[in-house]
Protein backbone atom coordinates (compact mmCIF):
# COMPACT_ATOMS: atom_id res chain seq x y z
CA UNK A 1 0.00 0.00 0.00
CA UNK A 2 1.18 3.44 -0.63
CA UNK A 3 1.86 6.13 1.91
CA UNK A 4 -1.13 8.12 -0.13
CA UNK A 5 -3.53 5.18 0.71
CA UNK A 6 -2.25 4.53 3.98
CA UNK A 7 -3.05 8.28 5.06
CA UNK A 8 -7.10 8.15 3.28
CA UNK A 9 -7.45 5.25 5.99
CA UNK A 10 -5.82 7.25 8.51
CA UNK A 11 -7.70 10.83 7.53
CA UNK A 12 -11.03 8.59 7.77
CA UNK A 13 -10.55 6.77 11.20
CA UNK A 14 -9.14 10.19 12.45
CA UNK A 15 -12.23 12.25 11.32
CA UNK A 16 -14.89 9.85 12.81
CA UNK A 17 -12.28 9.61 16.11
CA UNK A 18 -12.43 14.07 15.92
CA UNK A 19 -15.83 13.35 15.91
CA UNK A 20 -16.67 11.10 18.77
CA UNK A 21 -13.57 13.58 20.99
CA UNK A 22 -12.25 9.64 21.26
CA UNK A 23 -8.60 11.04 19.53
CA UNK A 24 -6.43 10.17 22.07
CA UNK A 25 -8.51 6.80 23.33
CA UNK A 26 -8.51 5.24 19.76
CA UNK A 27 -4.73 6.51 19.47
CA UNK A 28 -3.70 4.51 22.39
CA UNK A 29 -5.72 1.51 21.53
CA UNK A 30 -3.83 1.31 17.77
CA UNK A 31 -0.68 1.87 19.47
CA UNK A 32 -1.42 -0.84 21.86
CA UNK A 33 -2.45 -2.83 19.03
CA UNK A 34 0.48 -2.47 16.62
CA UNK A 35 2.85 -3.11 19.90
CA UNK A 36 1.32 -6.46 20.32
CA UNK A 37 1.52 -6.95 16.65
CA UNK A 38 5.31 -6.10 16.85
CA UNK A 39 6.36 -8.32 19.79
CA UNK A 40 4.48 -11.59 18.77
CA UNK A 41 5.49 -12.85 15.48
CA UNK A 42 2.77 -15.75 15.29
CA UNK A 43 -0.20 -13.30 15.57
CA UNK A 44 1.41 -11.09 13.01
CA UNK A 45 1.71 -14.22 10.64
CA UNK A 46 -1.62 -15.69 11.07
CA UNK A 47 -2.97 -11.84 11.09
CA UNK A 48 -1.49 -11.74 7.53
CA UNK A 49 -2.70 -15.53 6.32
CA UNK A 50 -4.21 -15.76 2.75
CA UNK A 51 -6.06 -19.01 4.09
CA UNK A 52 -7.63 -17.79 7.31
CA UNK A 53 -10.55 -16.58 6.58
CA UNK A 54 -11.99 -12.89 7.11
CA UNK A 55 -14.22 -13.55 9.85
CA UNK A 56 -11.50 -15.48 12.09
CA UNK A 57 -8.98 -12.90 12.00
CA UNK A 58 -12.03 -10.34 13.19
CA UNK A 59 -12.60 -12.82 15.66
CA UNK A 60 -9.10 -13.39 16.81
CA UNK A 61 -8.49 -9.27 16.60
CA UNK A 62 -11.46 -8.83 18.65
CA UNK A 63 -10.84 -11.17 21.35
CA UNK A 64 -6.77 -9.55 21.17
CA UNK A 65 -8.88 -5.40 21.48
CA UNK A 66 -11.16 -6.87 24.35
CA UNK A 67 -14.02 -5.56 25.88
CA UNK A 68 -12.62 -1.98 26.49
CA UNK A 69 -11.91 -1.30 23.04
CA UNK A 70 -14.05 1.80 21.24
CA UNK A 71 -16.14 0.90 18.89
CA UNK A 72 -14.85 2.73 16.23
CA UNK A 73 -11.84 1.08 16.40
CA UNK A 74 -12.99 -2.18 16.54
CA UNK A 75 -14.70 -1.52 12.99
CA UNK A 76 -12.13 0.21 11.43
CA UNK A 77 -10.03 -3.06 12.35
CA UNK A 78 -12.80 -4.83 10.25
CA UNK A 79 -12.51 -2.92 7.50
CA UNK A 80 -9.16 -3.30 7.01
CA UNK A 81 -8.95 -6.89 7.40
CA UNK A 82 -12.20 -6.94 4.92
CA UNK A 83 -10.34 -5.10 2.48
CA UNK A 84 -7.09 -6.99 3.20
CA UNK A 85 -5.44 -4.04 4.44
CA UNK A 86 -4.30 -5.65 7.71
CA UNK A 87 -0.67 -5.70 6.92
CA UNK A 88 0.17 -1.86 6.55
CA UNK A 89 -1.58 -1.14 9.92
CA UNK A 90 1.40 0.38 11.18
CA UNK A 91 1.84 2.74 8.38
CA UNK A 92 -1.95 3.43 8.76
CA UNK A 93 -1.55 4.16 12.50
CA UNK A 94 1.92 6.52 11.83
CA UNK A 95 -0.23 8.16 9.36
CA UNK A 96 -3.41 8.77 12.03
CA UNK A 97 -0.77 9.70 15.04
CA UNK A 98 0.73 12.31 12.84
CA UNK A 99 -3.01 13.77 12.18
CA UNK A 100 -3.54 13.52 15.91
CA UNK A 101 -0.53 15.13 16.73
CA UNK A 102 -1.13 17.89 13.92
CA UNK A 103 -4.45 18.38 15.58
CA UNK A 104 -3.21 19.06 18.90
CA UNK A 105 -0.20 21.18 18.00
CA UNK A 106 2.35 18.10 19.37
CA UNK A 107 4.96 16.57 17.95
CA UNK A 108 6.94 13.47 18.85
CA UNK A 109 10.67 13.55 19.66
CA UNK A 110 12.83 11.05 19.82
CA UNK A 111 15.81 12.29 21.90
CA UNK A 112 19.11 10.45 21.88
CA UNK A 113 21.78 11.00 24.40
CA UNK A 114 25.39 9.25 25.03
CA UNK A 115 24.35 9.08 28.54
CA UNK A 116 20.76 9.14 30.36
CA UNK A 117 18.78 12.92 30.64
CA UNK A 118 17.81 13.79 33.74
CA UNK A 119 13.68 14.78 33.68
CA UNK A 120 14.69 18.75 34.19
CA UNK A 121 17.14 18.51 31.09
CA UNK A 122 14.17 16.69 29.25
CA UNK A 123 12.04 19.42 29.85
CA UNK A 124 14.15 22.06 28.91
CA UNK A 125 15.48 20.19 25.62
CA UNK A 126 11.71 19.88 24.51
CA UNK A 127 10.83 23.38 25.20
CA UNK A 128 13.54 24.62 23.63
CA UNK A 129 12.85 22.69 20.33
CA UNK A 130 9.01 23.40 20.69
CA UNK A 131 9.13 27.02 20.40
CA UNK A 132 11.41 26.44 17.92
CA UNK A 133 8.79 24.38 16.15
CA UNK A 134 5.78 26.42 17.57
CA UNK A 135 4.56 22.73 18.91
CA UNK A 136 4.55 20.89 22.29
CA UNK A 137 6.70 18.11 22.02
CA UNK A 138 6.43 15.07 23.48
CA UNK A 139 9.76 13.39 23.93
CA UNK A 140 11.46 9.98 24.03
CA UNK A 141 14.88 9.68 25.58
CA UNK A 142 17.16 6.68 24.17
CA UNK A 143 20.59 6.44 25.25
CA UNK A 144 22.97 5.61 22.91
CA UNK A 145 26.78 5.47 23.76
CA UNK A 146 28.15 5.33 20.26
CA UNK A 147 27.00 9.05 19.88
CA UNK A 148 29.91 9.83 22.10
CA UNK A 149 28.48 13.49 23.59
CA UNK A 150 26.08 15.85 22.50
CA UNK A 151 22.79 15.25 21.69
CA UNK A 152 20.77 13.97 18.87
CA UNK A 153 17.15 14.94 18.67
CA UNK A 154 14.68 13.45 15.34
CA UNK A 155 11.06 15.31 14.71
CA UNK A 156 9.54 13.68 12.34
CA UNK A 157 11.79 13.52 9.29
CA UNK A 158 13.96 16.34 10.87
CA UNK A 159 17.38 15.21 12.21
CA UNK A 160 19.28 18.08 14.67
CA UNK A 161 22.46 15.70 14.85
CA UNK A 162 24.45 17.76 17.58
CA UNK A 163 26.25 14.45 18.71
CA UNK A 164 30.32 14.31 19.42
CA UNK A 165 29.98 11.42 16.12
CA UNK A 166 27.84 13.53 14.32
CA UNK A 167 30.80 16.38 14.46
CA UNK A 168 33.60 14.30 13.75
CA UNK A 169 32.10 12.61 10.45
CA UNK A 170 31.20 15.95 9.57
CA UNK A 171 34.61 17.13 10.01
CA UNK A 172 36.36 13.68 8.32
CA UNK A 173 33.94 14.51 4.92
CA UNK A 174 34.82 18.42 5.33
CA UNK A 175 38.60 16.91 5.02
CA UNK A 176 38.31 14.66 2.16
CA UNK A 177 36.30 17.34 0.01
CA UNK A 178 39.52 19.62 0.90
CA UNK A 179 41.79 16.41 -0.72
CA UNK A 180 39.83 16.40 -3.50
CA UNK A 181 40.39 19.92 -4.44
Amino acid sequence: MSATVAKRYARALFEVAQEMKSIDLIEQELKVLVEALNTNADLEQILSHPQISVENKKQMMDALLGEAATVQTKNFIHLLIQRHRESQLGEIVEAYIELANQARGYADAVVTTAKALTEDELNKLAAGFGNMLKKTLRVQSVVDPSILGGVVVRIGDRLYDGSIAGKLQRFQQNLKQAQVR
